[in-house]
């Protein structure tokens, strides 16, 4: 006798919805400025300084939203946090695709702040507790953070592939509008794909979450399923 499949599923795709959310969520306040740091700074026309300047008013607001971010996470549903500050941030990348001022950038990544911290943070370590349940909670935080780079690395991959689709062939000949374009290009594919995200998680996670009772239950990435009665009853006890 072995364990059906379809008694993990809804465990598994919860947990997958937020590990690629975890990481959609930072894509545009560090991601970009990461793997397209040259071009950043001349779309923008920012120096080094100044950009470092931008990211520490991001991390400024931040500091603050730590402390807040908990209550409002005790208190609101996780599920609709989540969802509101990947779309909230994803509206902050439209403002971002229009070029603004350094001014703007400042307001800008203040207002990332607040969506990716003060709603998000503390609600995603709310509903991975909670989806791990009280005795799997170590895995499912194990998922999260390793899932979260392997995210980062494909997400990376797919936006160097649009930027240089948006460039001519021989890159170092383009132009500084053509580079703006391709960048700007970039910017619209990661707001299309937080948006996608949060429409996942609204979706994939519950809206109250139920905790991980069984071994089996958030183990679909495993070959969990195919153990034996006899291997599973002996890992039970060891836990």
């Amino acid at each position: 006798m072995t364990i059906p499949k379809s008694s993990s599923s809804p465990f598994s795709f919860a947990l997958l919805a937020l590990i690629i959310s975890g990481e959609a969520i930072f894509i545009l306040p560090f991601v970009l400025a990461r793997v397209f740091r040259p071009t950043v700074l001349e779309v923008f026309d920012l120096s080094n300084l100044e950009l470092g300047f931008i990211f520490s008013v991001y991390g400024i607001v931040a500091f603050f939203a730590y402390v807040l971010g908990g209550p409002l996470a005790d208190k609101y549903n996780a599920r609709m946090l989540i969802v509101i500050a990947l779309i909230s941030t994803s509206i902050g990348g439209l403002f971002l695709a229009s070029i603004p001022s350094y001014t703007g950038m400042k307001f800008l990544f203040g207002f990332w702040g607040m969506t990716t911290i003060l709603l998000f943070w503390a609600a995603l370590i709310r509903a991975t507790r909670e989806l791990g349940g009280e005795k799997f909670q170590g895995i499912a935080f194990g998922f999260l953070d390793g899932g979260r780079g392997l995210v980062s690395a494909l997400i990376g991959t797919m936006t160097v592939v649009v930027f240089a689709y948006f460039l001519p062939l021989d890159i170092e000949l383009s132009t500084s509008s053509e580079r703006t374009y391709a960048l700007q290009r970039v910017i619209y594919f990661m707001v299309v794909f937080i948006v996608v995200v949060s429409i996942t998680v609204f979706y994939l996670l519950p809206s109250k979450q139920s905790k991980a009772k069984t071994s089996s239950e958030l183990f679909l990435f495993t070959n969990f399923h195919n153990y034996s009665d006899s291997q599973l009853s002996g890992f039970k006890q060891l836990l």
